[in-house]
């Protein structure tokens, strides 16, 4: 299965994908949909690879360059400047492709790109903290949860963060808060860091 490059030549199969992906989810909060102007800004971005089985794609996985100063900055809740600041934006995979970890793979491309480019110094995204597998695949990517904030109008969200050129440091003894005690991680996630989730736990580490 050949991971491939995705450009706004591919703007059709990648709103009928995300449509297709977004009808099947059970809980809609899980993603927030890209309108036709935006997912052609972030194709163009050269950012974005997917899977295509007998022509049809079945999986993309794009990063987004944010405009600095545009509303709601990732950085800004991340605490970094936005000039260095590339997200982590959208992944979506058909639901006949789930079990090939298609998430991690894509993104593992897409990163040694941005290691590659040498032009940010940050990768940010979003995932909803109930959205268990998106989150194991993006810390194992090696992100790691910065902060928890209702984002996007009304929708709960982990903020994930990479620093491109060094190591992220905590301290103190780790402490392990369940998934989905989202009242926790709303009032105190902005003072720790989220580094791994086992057995329905997230361990944190203070900043």
């Amino acid at each position: 299965m050949e991971i491939v490059k995705v450009t706004e030549h591919h703007i059709d199969d990648v709103l009928k994908l995300q449509q297709e992906v977004y009808d099947n989810l059970e809980d809609k909060e899980m993603l927030e949909t890209i309108p036709r102007d935006l997912m052609l800004e972030i194709l163009s971005n050269d950012y974005s690879v997917g899977v295509f089985i007998n022509d049809e794609l079945k999986a993309l996985r794009a990063f987004y360059i944010p405009k600095v100063g545009e509303a709601d900055h990732l950085a800004d809740d991340a605490g970094v400047s936005q000039e260095d600041t590339i997200y982590s934006e959208i992944t979506f995979i058909d639901e006949s492709l789930r079990g090939y970890n298609l998430q991690l793979k894509m993104g593992r491309v897409l990163l040694e790109q941005l290691r590659e480019d040498k032009r940010f110094k940050y990768l940010i995204g979003t995932v909803m903290p109930k959205n268990i597998a998106s989150l194991k695949n993006t810390l194992n990517l090696g992100l790691k949860i910065v902060n928890t904030k209702i984002k996007y109008g009304n929708k709960r969200r982990h903020i994930l963060f990479l620093d491109l050129e060094k190591e992220l440091t905590y301290h103190g003894e780790p402490i392990k808060i369940k998934y989905d005690d989202i009242d926790w991680m709303l009032l105190y996630g902005k003072d720790y860091i989220g580094v791994k989730f086992e057995d329905e736990y997230i361990t944190y580490y203070k900043k």
